[in-house]
């Protein structure tokens, strides 16, 4: 069985829809600007790309566990993103989506109209979903031994290194996104939650497309979302050094001579993945194929890469062994480029390794975007699908000056028209988890 995506929705800061996204990414534009969401003033970083306001405003949580939690923007992005999916493949009419207020008895497609047969594929379809943190409000955390709630001081400590030895408590349930979006659209089939840092999303697809080949599920519900640009979120990364300290919108530069770090992102992207002969008899639009994958392991250090790069190199091998294709059938590649100075240097390295003497088209959205963590893989491959339909990749944002040291072909800012057939993205998270996913044009 081939597994083919029928419906892709996404949240990003951009703003809501596909549209807004990859014309985003094509602009060259960089949506990392001054935060909003909280006073960042006193922090060792100021800047991220937010989810715009008036849209993480209007897709709350409805039935979520409390108003606390129905406040956790992770969760409206997922809900608004999987509607926009469903949508799309027409398992639930276009309608306003989710409503923008808790309900109080959920129900299966709570504020929906499922098209015709919507119900009986959604009371059977999987959830297949990468997460991060549930960090739905920093009241969430208490300190062991004495209880006392973090709070934005507390937040500020740690991200100057003096916060101490006491170890947060999540009183938050990690599957909150996922059991919002069961309960708001009816999914009835099993359920996949990964939590492979920032590769989470796109393990999240691969395992969509596992299921399918499989004959484990017809439908899948899949991707990522996430957001960490809170006190505790920006502090905790900034104490490990990862964030660029710039306070400006090219704050990550991918690839580029001058990166000193990332810049932090959120949002989501959801998928509909289907069996391509259910689909194609049901009327339904294939978009693309997911045609290879493979993951692996670093082994090595939770915050920096393998220096050899082997299990990067792994990763990329067993996706086109998986597909069926050598190193020179890929048009495309989507790199994970977070723009910090180990990452970029070792995945470059390991994508010669891999293909050879510079080639291959390659471009990062981080730049544009930031680095939206749990969701990144997932926004990564949207964009991938994308690129594929519109047959134009987008190039670098922030790129100025090519590092010698990450010798790859890497597209400058803006939009780049490419005969595009066959394309790879690499999602490599903290810890060493690595995911390579390959798409086929339709």
């Amino acid at each position: 069985m081939t597994a083919v995506i029928t419906g892709l929705g996404v949240i990003s800061p951009f703003g809501a829809g596909v549209t807004a996204f990859f014309d985003g990414l094509c602009s060259g534009r960089s949506a990392v600007a001054p935060i909003t969401s909280f006073d960042a003033a006193s922090f060792p970083v100021s800047v991220a790309a937010e989810v715009p306001a008036a849209t993480a405003e209007r897709w709350r949580a409805p039935g979520a566990v409390s108003d606390a939690h129905a406040r956790d923007r992770k969760v409206g992005f997922a809900l608004a993103a999987a509607h926009q999916a469903l949508a799309q493949a027409g398992l639930v009419d276009a309608g306003p989506g989710p409503s923008t207020a808790p309900s109080t008895a959920p129900s299966p497609a709570h504020g929906l109209e499922p098209r015709a047969g919507g119900h009986a594929a959604l009371a059977a379809a999987a959830l297949s979903l990468g997460l991060g943190l549930e960090t739905a409000l920093l009241e969430d955390f208490a300190v062991l031994g004495d209880h006392i709630d973090w709070d934005t001081e507390r937040a500020r400590a740690l991200a100057a290194h003096a916060a101490g030895e006491r170890t947060p408590r999540l009183r938050t349930p990690a599957d909150l996104a996922a059991r919002a979006l069961r309960a708001h659209f009816g999914l009835g089939g099993p359920q996949y939650l990964h939590m492979s840092a920032c590769a989470a999303g796109a393990a999240a697809l691969a395992c969509a497309a596992s299921l399918i080949e499989r004959g484990r599920a017809r439908t899948v519900l899949c991707g990522g979302t996430d957001s960490m640009i809170n006190p505790l979120g920006l502090g905790g990364m900034a104490r490990l050094g990862a964030t660029s300290p710039r306070a400006a919108s090219d704050a990550c530069r991918p690839f580029d001579l001058h990166r000193d770090g990332l810049a932090m992102g959120e949002g989501a992207a959801m998928f509909v993945v289907e069996d391509a002969a259910a689909a194609r008899d049901r009327g339904a639009t294939a978009l693309a194929a997911i045609t290879g994958w493979g993951s692996t392991q670093d082994a090595y250090k939770a915050t920096a890469p393998r220096p050899d790069g082997a299990a990067a190199v792994a990763a990329m091998q067993r996706a086109l062994q998986r597909a069926g294709l050598v190193p020179g059938d890929l048009d495309y590649l989507n790199a994970h480029g977070t723009g910090t100075p180990l990452n970029d240097v070792a995945e470059a390295q390991a994508i010669a390794a891999v293909f050879g003497p510079p080639r291959l088209p390659v471009s990062s959205i981080k730049g544009a975007i930031g680095h939206a963590m749990a969701a990144a893989g997932a926004l990564e491959l949207a964009a991938c699908v994308l690129a594929l339909a519109q047959q134009r990749a987008p190039g670098t944002t922030g790129l100025r000056e090519l590092d010698p040291l990450c010798a790859v072909v890497a597209l400058p800012p803006g939009a780049h028209p490419l005969r595009l057939r066959r394309v790879l993205s690499n999602s490599f998270g903290f810890g060493g988890h690595n995911a390579s996913v390959i798409l086929e044009a339709a």
